[in-house]
């Protein structure tokens, strides 16, 4: 017969192995949630070394307890979208710091928005959806009226100069009449927008979305800002003014002088296709306006990338500090999550603890500014 004592030495160290066990599995640490490294041109012990070395996130991941809701301007934009469905799964995930009480919140002027964003969720996302409790139309020409529907959430993310697009005003939301017209604002570019009643020198119009969005986010109390440079952008310059004159908020301002190029087969389970090259821009320095015939000659960055590197930036950089980072593709880092191919055990590579594939890589890059 075995001893009391030691059948309560077993038990214990038995309870031991399966909390052990169960904290590994279920409980990654903030850094590195929801993150795998597979990459096509280095090694991956490597990178998983570069990885476990690299400084703590100093974002929204730093303390993922501390849950924070985001929302988005222009989600009905393929880009917009992108970033809104890698949101939406690190929200589903510990460690990221992003919550999913009523968050992420696509932002947009009708309900065009909404239709332009569940077109990319479904077949990039593996059929997520965003429901009506994830959207709020907005007067983008009221500040109070913008102001009420981000109070409560800690940060945003602003495009400079969205697409346009004229349509009706959504009945029962803030039409004066039923022929208001008003123009949806598309987070880079929307397939088959209809841009025929936009204005060409549209310029005033952009200025004035971003100022009142940006005061808007102030008022209701938002703590930070990422704001994306889209290609259409003439006079960056103009933009950042609105931010510091604003004031109140930091900000992490995102460009590049590459083309941006889509997947047009994506699914959030190829993660990234690039590590990416960021570098912060010295305070003061001029920025120079995108030139897509300039840009042929550069490598082209993957809108899901870029995406994703938004995201990232949330989790790892610190939002009591802004910066303006400029990014561009790394030629010699092309990486593959290894989507379609087998476990050593010949069963299917699973990705449904990642919020996007080969992220860490990000968080190295982001981490080393």
């Amino acid at each position: 017969m075995v001893p009391t004592r030691s059948l309560l030495c077993l038990s214990v160290v038995a309870a031991i192995a399966i909390h052990g066990t169960t904290t590994h599995a279920f409980s990654p640490s903030p850094g590195l949630a929801g993150r795998r490294v597979i990459s096509s041109s280095s090694p991956s012990s490597s990178s998983s070394s570069s990885l476990l070395n690299m400084e703590p996130p100093k974002g929204c991941a730093a303390k993922p307890f501390e849950k924070k809701r985001i929302a988005i301007f222009g989600a009905g934009g393929y880009l917009g979208a992108t970033a809104f469905g890698f949101l939406q799964r690190a929200a589903s995930i510990y460690g990221t710091g992003i919550s999913a009480s009523s968050s992420p919140r696509s932002i947009s002027a009708t309900s065009g928005g909404l239709e332009g964003l569940n077109k990319v969720l479904g077949p990039c996302f593996k059929l997520a959806y965003a429901g009506e409790d994830l959207a709020r139309l907005v007067d983008t020409s009221s500040t109070s009226h913008m102001t009420e529907r981000l109070k409560t959430f800690d940060a945003c993310i602003l495009g400079t100069t969205y697409q346009l697009e004229q349509r009706a005003v959504t009945l029962n939301t803030y039409e004066k009449n039923v022929n208001d017209k008003t123009y949806e604002l598309y987070l880079d570019e929307r397939y088959g927008a209809w841009q025929n009643n936009v204005p060409e020198n549209d310029a005033d119009v952009h200025e004035s979305i971003f100022r009142n969005s940006v005061r808007a986010c102030r008022e209701a109390g938002l703590s930070h800002l990422v704001v994306v440079e889209t290609p259409r952008t003439v006079k960056p310059s103009d933009f950042i003014s609105i931010l510091e004159e604003e004031g109140g908020m930091t900000y992490t301002y995102l460009r590049t002088m590459s083309p941006l190029k889509k997947d047009k087969t994506y699914s959030f389970e190829k993660g990234i296709t690039n590590q990416l090259n960021v570098k912060k821009v010295r305070d003061g320095s001029s920025l120079i306006p995108f030139d897509a015939e300039k840009s042929e000659k550069e490598p082209a960055v993957m809108r899901e990338d870029f995406a994703a590197l938004i995201v990232q930036s949330l989790m790892s950089m610190d939002w009591g500090e802004s910066r303006i980072l400029e990014v561009s593709s790394n030629p010699e880092s092309t990486v593959s999550s290894g989507f379609g191919g087998k476990t050593p055990a010949n069963k299917p590579m699973r990705f449904d603890r990642d919020w996007c594939p080969n992220s860490g890589m990000l968080a190295e890059v982001l981490s080393a500014l």
